[in-house]
């Protein structure tokens, strides 16, 4: 009977260990199984990462690149559109200077044209006193001269009465037609005869 019952107890204990060993290499095997999905889906989402990243990658260095594009048209732009407002600005200096000089020499013509013009009305005012001199020294004159001649105009009869007694106490005939010499007749009464002198 101990044999029996240790013989038993042996059995059981054999078939308990083999079943703890079917148990052991299930788990070991489902392990197995468990790492190499978790292995394989970790390859999968690490390559679609992987792709991700790539492709993240690929449009930032393409928007990097439109960037670059963009800053260097604008760049581009804005140098050209400096360099037309400094031309203008270059342009507009020169017309302001030119017109300036203008205006300065308009400003110095007309300051010219001003001390000309006091100048002239300083003339204008000598000639006017200079003319009412005048005019008071031509009235003086002319009465002098009225005064002259009223009385030469008295002495006319008896100048032309000497003249009419010389010439026929001569026998001399004056000729007046030249101012700037003495010119006439000499007649001689007993032979008739009439000379030119001069």
């Amino acid at each position: 009977t101990n044999i029996m019952n240790s013989n038993t107890t042996t059995t059981t204990t054999a078939s308990h260990n083999n079943g703890d060993e079917d148990d052991w290499l299930d788990l070991d095997a489902k392990m197995s199984s468990i790492l190499h999905t978790q292995k394989s889906q970790q390859a999968t989402t690490t390559k679609t990462l992987a792709a991700r990243s790539t492709t993240l990658l690929t449009a930032l260095h393409n928007h990097h690149t439109r960037l670059l594009a963009d800053s260097s048209n604008i760049q581009s732009t804005l140098t050209n559109s400096i360099h037309k407002e400094k031309q203008a600005l270059h342009n507009e200096s020169q017309e302001l200077s030119t017109q300036l000089s203008a205006v300065q020499e308009l400003q110095s013509t007309k300051e010219q044209l001003l001390r000309s013009n006091a100048e002239i009305e300083t003339q204008l005012a000598t000639c006017a006193s200079n003319i009412h001199e005048c005019q008071l020294e031509a009235k003086e004159e002319i009465s002098t001269i009225q005064t002259i001649e009223a009385r030469h105009m008295k002495n006319i009869p008896k100048i032309k009465h000497e003249l009419t007694l010389h010439a026929m106490m001569t026998n001399i005939k004056w000729d007046y037609s030249s101012a700037d010499k003495l010119r006439g007749e000499v007649s001689l009464n007993k032979r008739g005869v009439l000379r030119e002198f001069e």
